[in-house]
């Protein structure tokens, strides 16, 4: 059985000695009487455990409040940012999110009426303009209004209802009900910086309800640097201000790792024949470099995993403690593990002394630094000891030990990974399906240097449905000097810019992770490792002018950045320019920019079979001040019916609901209102209801079928 990757829930499961810690910290959040907003922090490192001690204090709370009258058990509202796909709009999705969990049948009688007002200050800071395009070609203003159910009928609610004095409302329902409310919100070291300060603001300023508890679980170095480059003075002190309570996540003894390693090798080679000779040969691979590998508890669960599904095909086949070695390198050392792989002449066997001078050992002596080198966990020297274990030839390259056939018959009986006759048995693992390997991703990141190298790649992946995934463990490499030097950062966005239309649609849903957003996060961390502004406007600006296979991929990036200079230019969230992509001067010429590839793409076709027609020409409407030539192209295309269909076609849009008695997923389709910018739909209906009568509807597509009735049932008045 696999072991995820995933924080303990309880303290039963606890084996590292952190639950009276967590208790601890559930005492300190059940003990705070006070009605005024507090803050407590959990700082600790990556892999420290932080989400497991909420987990078993959150469990502590619990069973100490069932103790109490029901009407004062604190409620708990988790919120976690790194989970939604639009980070822009993080502190309206938090909001949304408190709204909803106070307003459950099992809470107060007061929660619904909070969550009502909590949906009205959601939409007060949520800058209406700015709401992005996600899952359909655009929202209005007025669908926005309606999408927050009865509690706001029209947009007069929102401009009725200004943010002091609904937030007062607020404070006076929260003031006289006896529950704290307990907001925990994870994984803030995981945003980026102006995401993280905005975190801050929202529990500091915007969400300082009364009998609220937060608990913030970060890294507090890495949030302290983030804070330090968005606001002016020390990130430590801005930190110092928010959070009232500090706890510091006690450090695991390093002795309590080793332990838990050695107690769940011990279960998984239990079963495994062994031989004499490696008992011995296990101390020395481990007190050699094995153990410094694991340095936390997600260290020894990745490990584990990974072992537990690849010894299990292999363990009749390999040296059992070569194996636990071989496979430590490739978690922790991928780079040096294929480097190994590649070069089974260099590690496999015996040194030859016949016919090699000095300069040739020292030549393959340089080759095996090289790949040593590349693994940067341990220091090179620690590898090097860990890999002589492995490798007696090592032993003969760097020093003169020599080693014969008897030695070679030998590691033959006992499946050694240095035996030339089994060393490919360690590397036939297999990789489940639309997975990537590391050594794949390492071999494309190298063609980085050139745009259409990696461009032919990535087509490849695509061919064979491994795009989304390569596009997801890009995000990992992004920031990394190692694998994109910054002088790959230009050919890499150029070729996503270039063909990121041909990639699949991904999840687009509200908490899905579509391929554009993904792109948009990749071009994103690539393009503010470059620290001038001016230097990410001409590559966006260059990528742009290049690009020949994509349309909507290039909209949607500039609509992104459109959308990121508005909220955070504006007094209330503003940052430095650096933060931003680009400035108010450069975004209006890459607008000029992207309406010039739309004119291009309409004049010669292939703008009208594009899938997200629609979104596009709202666009080219909005940012081209060109008028004449978006109707002239519009005209012309629906002057057929094959044109009207598709035209309709692609202002179709989906929404979903869900009855707030049951959670069954309610689907609506309708003709988006932007259409009307375009054409009069009175003027069509005559056509298009000839279409629906024809003997040729039938023929169409389903997506058509569904365009057309759903034209009609809107012209009809049914929806």
């Amino acid at each position: 059985m696999f072991k995820t990757d995933q924080p303990i829930t309880s303290s039963e499961d606890d084996r590292l000695g952190r639950a009276s810690f967590a208790q601890a910290l559930g005492e300190a959040i059940l003990s705070y009487k006070e009605t005024d907003s507090i803050v407590i922090g959990l700082f600790g490192a990556w892999g420290s455990g932080k989400t497991s001690i909420i987990n078993m204090a959150l469990e502590h709370i619990e069973t100490i409040s069932e103790k109490r009258i029901s009407d004062e058990r604190p409620i708990v509202v988790r919120f976690n940012p790194w989970n939604y796909s639009d980070q822009n709009q993080l502190i309206t999705q938090f909001f949304r999110v408190l709204s909803t969990d106070l307003s459950r049948p099992d809470f107060p009688s007061q929660g619904k009426e909070i969550g009502k007002k909590l949906q009205i200050f959601a939409k007060i800071v949520e800058p209406l303009s700015l709401i992005p395009i996600i899952g359909s070609v655009v929202s209005t203003i007025s669908d926005t209004a309606k999408s927050a159910g009865s509690a706001i009928e029209s947009l007069s609610d929102l401009k009725a209802n200004d943010l002091d004095t609904i937030k007062t409302e607020i404070n006076d329902l929260l003031d006289k009900q006896n529950h704290k409310i307990i907001v925990v919100i994870d994984d803030i070291d995981r945003l980026n910086n102006t995401e993280i300060r905005q975190m801050f603001q929202l529990v500091k300023s915007l969400g300082d309800f009364k009998n609220t508890i937060y608990l913030l679980s970060f890294d507090k170095n890495v949030v302290i640097n983030a804070l330090k480059k968005v606001q002016e003075g020390s990130g430590s002190e801005y930190l110092e201000k928010v959070v009232q309570i500090p706890f510091e996540v006690p450090l695991i003894p390093k002795y309590e790792v080793e332990n838990l390693l050695l107690s769940e090798l011990n279960k998984l080679i239990k079963d495994v024949a062994k031989n004499k000779r490696d008992q011995g040969r296990w101390y020395d691979i481990y007190q050699s470099g094995f153990k410094y590998f694991f340095r936390n508890i997600r260290n020894v669960t990745r490990y584990i995993n990974t072992l537990r599904f690849s010894l299990e095909l292999v363990k009749n086949e390999v040296n059992t403690i070569d194996f636990l070695a071989i496979t430590a390198i490739q978690v922790f050392v991928p780079e040096v593990y294929y480097g190994i792989r590649d070069k089974k002449d260099l590690f496999a066997g015996v040194y030859s002394y016949y016919g090699r001078s000095d300069e040739d050992k020292e030549n393959v002596k340089k080759h095996c630094d090289e790949i040593i080198s590349r693994g940067k966990v341990l220091p090179p020297e620690v590898l090097k000891d860990l890999l002589k274990k492995l490798f007696p030839k090592l032993e003969s390259i760097y020093g003169n030990n020599n080693f014969g056939q008897e030695e070679l018959k030998n590691w033959r009986s006992d499946c050694r990974i240095c035996s030339p006759d089994i060393f490919d048995f360690f590397f036939r693992l297999s990789l489940p399906p639309g997975e990537i390997s590391q050594g794949e991703i390492e071999a494309i990141l190298s063609l980085g240097n050139n745009s259409e190298s990696f461009a032919q790649a990535l087509l490849k992946l695509n061919k064979d449905g491994r795009i989304i995934r390569f596009l997801e463990r890009l995000k990992d490499y992004a920031l990394s000097d190692t694998y994109i030097p910054k002088e790959n950062i230009e050919p890499i966005i150029t070729a996503l810019i270039d063909i990121g239309d041909l990639f699949p649609e991904g999840d687009s849903g509200f908490f899905g992770r579509d391929t554009r957003m993904s792109l948009h996060r990749i071009f994103y961390q690539l393009s503010h490792r470059l620290k001038s502004i001016d230097e990410r406007f001409r590559i966006l600006k260059r990528a742009i002018e290049k690009s020949t296979r994509s349309l909507y991929t290039i909209v949607y990036e500039i609509d992104e950045q459109e959308l990121q200079y508005a909220i955070y230019s504006s007094k209330e969230t503003a940052v430095p320019d650096e933060e931003l992509t680009v400035n108010s001067e450069q975004l209006e010429e890459l607008k000029k920019l992207v309406c010039n590839k739309i004119q291009i793409w309409a004049k010669d076709g292939r703008l009208e079979e594009h899938k997200h027609l629609a979104y596009i020409l709202l666009k080219w409407y909005k940012w081209g001040q060109q008028e004449e030539e978006v109707n002239s192209f519009v005209n012309d295309m629906i002057k057929n019916d094959d044109g009207l269909i598709d035209f309709i076609t692609s202002f179709l849009s989906k929404t979903t609901s869900y009855s707030s008695l049951d959670s069954e997923e309610k689907i609506h389709w309708r003709i988006d209102e932007s259409i009307k910018n375009f054409v009069d739909l009175k003027e069509l209906e005559p056509r298009v209801r000839n279409i629906y009568h024809s003997s040729a509807f039938a023929q169409l597509e389903n997506q058509k079928k569904l365009a057309i009735e759903t034209f009609l049932n809107t012209i009809d008045g049914k929806i």
